[in-house]
């Protein structure tokens, strides 16, 4: 049963849900997604989950009052027609809503282990937080001889050595710093330029040189291209199959709580990626648990469909 409340708490929840989810891609657009606020990350997730229980409850409530008009029907005369009101199709601008709503969920929840995590992605955060980023500096010295790393980057050979290299700092005046490994393409010569990552307003977070051959930009480029093709698949399915959009609109508790329950765990895994900093390996198996309660919530929904 469809009423004004179920019908706008419902709209809510979709386009908070779509704000999320896009709002959660940022790991895998940019790096520097890391350096924004608990609060900035959580707020979207927050609103789409008070409108989410909004909905349950306004569902509900137009659930029990479905059941009593039934009842009364029963115990009076019987007239065909009126004892069970048909489910109202989805239009299709919702159906495709849906549907990409539920291509982003997996997709947001996989970008949660793109980019820096464990120590580094703690460092990454602070130096982030305190104005800096990554700079192009100066090979002052190499220390040592430089050897080969085996990667390969647009067939130039990725070279390693300590480094000293000439850092400017925000007092203006520049700085030697001494690292015990710097990645080059080609073979360094003091100089050349290497790309680094600090906070010229913080001497003590120290920096890091940029490594190559990381999988992380590689792979949030996979994952924005299969959440893309996926969200087009699922429109198009969801919209033409506006009819069985329509009859998961009708509340029904062993549907609809399972489900719910279902994506927030998946919501609950993802935040754990975000704000535990856990290992590269374990990032990626609480992303790829998170990235399966969509569609077992979608799932468990056309299970229970009569």
């Amino acid at each position: 049963m469809s009423t004004v409340w179920t019908r706008t708490t419902g709209w809510l929840t979709l386009i908070g849900a779509l704000v999320t989810e896009v709002w959660a891609l940022l790991p895998a657009l940019s790096p520097e997604a890391v350096a924004l606020s608990a609060p900035a990350r959580l707020l979207p997730l927050l609103v789409t989950t008070v409108c989410a229980l909004g909905w349950l409850a306004a569902a509900a409530v137009a659930h029990r009052r479905e059941r009593a008009r039934r009842e009364r029907i029963r115990r009076s005369e019987f007239r065909p027609g009126l004892d069970k009101r048909p489910p109202r199709p989805a239009g299709r601008a919702a159906a495709a809503l849906l549907g990409v709503a539920l291509a982003l969920g997996p997709t947001a929840a996989l970008a949660q282990a793109v980019g820096p995590d464990g120590a580094e992605g703690r460092w990454t955060q602070r130096v982030l937080r305190a104005g800096g980023g990554l700079y192009t500096v100066e090979i002052a010295e190499v220390l040592g001889t430089p050897r080969r790393t085996g990667v390969s980057v647009n067939d130039h050979q990725v070279w390693s050595a300590p480094m000293v290299l000439t850092v400017p700092w925000s007092d203006g005046e520049p700085r030697r710093l001494t690292l015990d490994r710097v990645e080059t393409m080609d073979e360094p010569e003091p100089g050349d330029s290497v790309s680094v990552m600090f906070a010229a307003n913080d001497l003590g977070l120290g920096a890091r040189a940029h490594e190559y051959g990381a999988m992380s930009g590689i792979a949030g480029l996979w994952i924005l291209v299969l959440g893309l093709i996926g969200s087009i698949l699922t429109a198009g399915m969801l919209t033409s199959g506006c009819e069985t959009v329509g009859r998961l609109r009708a509340f029904d508790p062993g549907t609809h709580l399972p489900a719910a329950a279902l994506l927030a765990l998946g919501a609950g895994l993802g935040l754990l990626v975000v704000f535990a900093w856990p290992p590269t390996a374990v990032g990626w198996l609480l992303a790829l648990a998170a990235a399966t309660t969509p569609p077992l919530a979608a799932w468990w929904a056309l299970h229970r469909l009569p």
